[in-house]
C-alpha cells in the first residue's frame, strides 16, 4: 500500500498532505482507517487511471531525478525548501 500511495504522490494525484499523513500512520504501525482506504481507492479508480483492458501507452520521458525528489519530499526526507533548491539546480542544467 505504501508503494501505491507514493505513486499517487509522485504523479501529483490527490491531496498530498492527506496522503503523507496516511503514509506516516502506516509507518507508525497504525491501521488505515476506512475513510482513508476509500479515498485511496477512489483516486485509483478515477477516470484518468487506465483501465485494465486499455492498451498501455508508455508515459512521455520524464526526468527521473525530479521524480526521485518528489518521492523524497513526499516521504519527508527533504523539506519543501530543499526540494525547491534542488529542483531549480536540476532544471537550470537542462
Amino acid at each position: 500500500m505504501l508503494k501505491t500511495i507514493k505513486g499517487l504522490l509522485a504523479s501529483g494525484r490527490g491531496d498530498s498532505k492527506r496522503l503523507r499523513h496516511i503514509i506516516d500512520e502506516i509507518k507508525s504501525g497504525e491501521p488505515v482507517v476506512m475513510s482513508d482506504y476509500r479515498y485511496i481507492q477512489s483516486l485509483l479508480e478515477s477516470p484518468d487511471t487506465l483501465k485494465k483492458d486499455q492498451p498501455v501507452v508508455p508515459p512521455p520521458k520524464r526526468d527521473t531525478s525530479l521524480e526521485v525528489l518528489r518521492v523524497r519530499l513526499a516521504e519527508g526526507q527533504i523539506s519543501i525548501e530543499e526540494f525547491r533548491v534542488l529542483k531549480k539546480a536540476l532544471t537550470e542544467e537542462e
